[in-house]
């Protein structure tokens, strides 16, 4: 598991605890809590952004170049989602494996799908 999704994991949990129910200290100790991880997540997805942005990726073996950067350009449209900004990732579902972009929108995880990771 990544820095990145350990964060991501920790911010999800933490966003669980009902504010509500904390005194007063508690609460301003849990929203100092909940700032520092999302600038965690800010910084760590910065610090992807320039040292490996999704536009100079190299195409995956089992794609074609032109097919590629046009599928990825079609999933940045649909996100309206400038370059170099998300991550390419992979999530399995139901067996399968399939390239997504994903971005930090606010407290918000965004995905948009780009393809099968083997596209048959």
């Amino acid at each position: 598991m990544s820095n990145r999704s350990h964060v991501e994991a920790a911010l999800a949990e933490l966003q669980k605890v009902d504010r509500a129910s904390l005194d007063e200290p508690a609460a301003t100790t849990y929203d100092r809590a909940i700032d520092h991880l999302e600038t965690l997540l800010d910084d760590l997805e910065a610090a992807t952004t320039d040292d490996q942005p999704t536009e100079s990726a190299e195409t995956p073996d089992e794609w074609d170049d032109d097919e590629w950067e046009e599928q990825l350009e079609d999933a940045r449209e649909k996100a309206e989602l400038p370059p170099p900004n998300g991550t390419l990732t992979t999530k399995t579902i139901d067996g399968r494996d399939y390239y997504y972009l994903q971005w930090r929108d606010g407290e918000t995880i965004k995905s948009q799908y780009v393809g099968p990771v083997d596209p048959a």
